[in-house]
């Protein structure tokens, strides 16, 4: 057995998530954020849901050869921070390049995976079965080179679209059917699937209000993990009876009360922990599946929200 080398595990990741396809927001950058020798062996990669100061300290310390990130290096101007700059961001640049740390981001696209991503993990967490894709994001795919990706069949991923103002549009959202379960019951499974990626003083939130969390049943639960707490009408568009989502504006929390779709919020980066793990543990089995001398492993790093 030997270790592939860096670049072989960045085509093998840009592919898996179809990084030149998946449509994105603008401050997203999909794909090889920082590289570094791409000739050198990869012994260990870890995954994680943002690549914050500590995590990349992490993982230098762990002999890391590459991170992959959810959130990546930056959403602050939707550039890499140049390593000697002011960018309050730019430490994480310089301490990633002085020791050879290739960090990979992958924001919708580890959202949008029909298997790996964080929303198909959560449907199979809350032993919901899929049902249909929701929840329409607009922008563009990132540019990567080429040399970092090869075509793949993705035939059970959402669709993309072609819109006219130049976009692409994809649903990455996904809506799952249970057996008549109650809000209660749904909330304690998502606790149990995202409860240790929490820090000691969060909870997953319940509105209205955790009212009738026993007597209201659910039928249709529309997931769509993050920031999509808002999406409460395209909820109830959907036929969902509920929407898991990591958080969500003041809003939503009206719109809830009066909807009758009920909300879980379980915070941000609790609800994206998901994917990270699941990535960490497919990398292991396709470690075995080509005879790498690979590990994989996710770091865990709670920011309350």
């Amino acid at each position: 057995m030997s270790p592939p080398t860096v670049a072989e595990m960045v085509k093998t990741i840009c592919s898996e998530y179809r990084v030149n396809s998946v449509p994105d927001s603008s401050r997203a950058w999909n794909g090889p954020q920082i590289i570094s020798d791409l000739n050198r062996p990869c012994n260990l990669i870890v995954t994680s849901t943002d690549a914050s100061l500590e995590v990349i300290n992490r993982s230098i310390q762990m002999g890391a050869d590459i991170l992959i990130s959810h959130h990546g290096l930056t959403w602050t101007n939707g550039t890499i921070p140049l390593p000697y700059s002011d960018d309050i961001e730019a430490a994480r640049t310089k301490l990633a390049i002085d020791n050879n740390l290739t960090i990979i981001g992958l924001h919708l696209p580890m959202d949008a995976h029909p298997i790996l991503g964080n929303n198909a993990v959560l449907c199979k967490l809350i032993e919901a079965e899929f049902e249909e894709h929701w929840f329409t994001t607009n922008g563009h795919p990132s540019p990567i080179s080429n040399d970092f990706f090869e075509e793949k069949i993705h035939s059970s991923w959402p669709e993309i679209v072609e819109l006219e103002d130049g976009r692409k549009s994809m649903k990455i959202g996904i809506v799952g059917q249970v057996q008549s379960v109650s809000r209660y019951d749904l909330k304690s499974r998502l606790e149990q699937s995202i409860g240790l990626e929490q820090t000691s003083h969060e909870s997953i939130r319940c509105f209205p209000e955790d009212r009738n969390l026993e007597s209201n049943l659910v039928n249709r639960v529309a997931i769509c993990t993050g920031a999509a707490g808002g999406a409460i009408v395209e909820a109830r568009e959907s036929g969902a009876d509920l929407l898991i989502s990591g958080e969500g504006p003041a809003h939503s929390a009206i719109l809830a009360h009066e909807s009758g779709v009920g909300l879980l919020l379980g915070g941000h980066h609790a609800t994206e922990t998901v994917g990270p793990k699941a990535l960490a543990e497919w990398l292991s089995s396709e470690a075995l599946n080509n005879n790498w001398k690979m590990t994989t492993t996710f770091i865990s790093s709670p920011i309350g929200l």
